[in-house]
């Protein structure tokens, strides 16, 4: 059962996306699950209309698949979506530390770092290396100053987080914490360089 929604100045149907997607990521919708637009609008307490908008925003980012006049439901993750998935996020989370680091002077990679440390601290006492790894993105994010990433940046979001929670942890606590140090450690220098470099090794990509 998803909970209901409330209404805020957000676009509805973005609401109702992210919340079906969380229900996704943390299972309370399993994979291979039928999901019917009449239902989720009865929890949500909205419309069927932005429930059926979110639902075709997600099947276009791979969390929903449907067959006409059949079925819609959650799609299942596979090992080769999973590896496809790591070589996405090396490749985004660099271009993300690439056009952060191009708009950074001494200052902001400082203050960059410092919100780093606050990641990794939430981390250590959550156990949630997706998640910060999501804020490193989100944070680099907000440096990039791009206006076309921040609207993609959402649902790549979603779907990085699906794929990867799916396939369950993806390097240890130990792993991840040195790829955030390493991370840090490169903001704070203006190495974009030797920060692909960690990002490529995390992810297992190779040159």
């Amino acid at each position: 059962m998803i909970e209901s929604l409330e209404i805020t100045s957000v676009r509805l149907s973005d609401q109702v996306a992210r919340r079906i997607a969380a229900a996704i990521i943390d299972g309370t919708i399993p994979a291979g699950a039928r999901v019917r637009d009449n239902e989720l609008a009865q929890q949500l307490g909205v419309s069927r209309m932005p429930v059926r908008e979110a639902l075709q925003r997600l099947q276009r980012v791979g969390l929903i698949e449907t067959a006409a006049s059949r079925y819609t439901r959650v799609t299942d993750v596979t090992p080769g979506l999973v590896r496809s998935t790591l070589e996405f996020t090396a490749h985004y989370t660099t271009s993300l530390l690439r056009m952060a680091l191009l708009r950074m002077d001494q200052a902001q990679r400082e203050e960059a770092s410092t919100r780093i440390d606050e990641i990794i601290t939430r981390m250590i006492a959550s156990d949630a290396g997706l998640v910060a790894q999501r804020e490193l993105q989100e944070l680099l994010l907000a440096y990039a100053d791009n206006s076309f990433m921040e609207i993609v940046s959402g649902d790549l979001g979603m779907a990085i987080q699906r794929n990867l929670t799916a396939a369950g942890p993806v390097g240890s606590v130990a792993a991840t914490l040195a790829y955030l140090t390493g991370l840090r450690d490169a903001v704070r220098a203006g190495d974009a360089d030797e920060g692909e470099r960690i990002i490529r090794e995390h992810h297992g990509v190779q040159d």
